[in-house]
């Protein structure tokens, strides 16, 4: 039983010891070769990502002063975009749906300081197809945005959104929430409450 444990715990700390060093690796990359290519010429650094583990579809779109930290926990998918000074602080998973808009200097942060002690918590995010998140917003750890959710500039949200929601404020609540009425097909109509 001695031994086991012997072996478990070097297992760890090898394991450790290598997240470290692709961590560094990642970061050198991140701020150094990512940047190197203009926004419009997404391939190069959709294939950075890949080798580092992200999933990320072909026709996501990253802006090359995005800085996203463990990629290995990030997912993007068709059509969605990452603008400029965006941070994606992926201590745990963030999944970006289809056809979603991330705006300028917004902070996907998926860890959590306790309140009055040392202690973190980190929970995944979930921003769901079509969701655009406005300039300078801040998603925490353990939200999901339901469905074409609309997050004002500057923004704070902390808890689950609704689908069709419109949400702002610091802590962000709701504001809207859009309603889709289906009629014929050339009667449709989206209205908000």
């Amino acid at each position: 039983m001695h031994n086991n444990l012997k072996s478990t715990s070097a297992r760890a700390t090898s394991s450790s010891k290598w997240l470290k060093i692709k961590s560094f690796l990642w970061r050198l990359i991140n701020v150094t070769i990512f940047r190197l290519f203009p926004t419009w010429l997404k391939w190069p650094r959709i294939i950075l990502l890949r080798i580092f583990g992200a999933k990320v579809a072909n026709t996501a779109r990253i802006s090359r002063t995005a800085t996203i930290y463990q990629p290995w926990n990030f997912e993007m998918g068709h059509l969605s975009r990452l603008d400029a000074y965006t941070c994606a602080y992926c201590d745990d998973k963030i999944k970006i749906k289809d056809k979603c808009r991330i705006g300028k200097e917004v902070n996907l942060i998926t860890r959590n300081q306790l309140n009055g002690s040392s202690g973190l918590t980190m929970a995944p995010i979930v921003v769901g197809n079509g969701c655009w998140i406005s300039a300078g917003s801040c998603i925490r750890s353990g939200v999901t945005l339901g469905h074409y959710t609309t997050i004002g500039a500057e923004s704070v949200v902390i808890e689950n959104t609704e689908p069709f929601s419109i949400v702002a404020g610091n802590p962000a609540k709701v504001i809207k929430k859009a309603i889709i009425e289906c009629g014929d097909s050339n009667n449709s109509a989206i209205r908000f409450d």
